[in-house]
């Protein structure tokens, strides 16, 4: 079985400007969030409570839990979708 690559999708200045504006304020208000990265075969899904933007890096660290407290560093570019949990 081969795996295709999918496009990355364009997002306009609007949209960016909404998943920066969600991404706020789950930092801000400690809510949970999905966010979807783009993957070059697949998305891929974490949710979590972000807990720092980095405009200049353009950075977003979001714990996550599981089986225990986790955090992970996330490249703004690869973001194509956040939403409330």
């Amino acid at each position: 079985m081969t795996l295709s690559k999918c496009p990355r999708p364009e997002l306009t200045e609007s949209e960016q400007l909404e998943l920066i504006e969600r991404l706020s304020s789950s930092r801000s208000n400690n809510l949970s969030v999905k966010i979807t990265l783009f993957g070059e075969y697949e998305d891929r899904r974490i949710t979590g409570i972000v807990t720092g933007l980095d405009p200049r890096l353009h950075l977003i660290k979001i714990e996550t839990t599981g089986t225990k407290w986790d955090w992970h560093l996330i490249d703004f570019a690869n973001v194509v979708e956040v939403e409330f949990e």
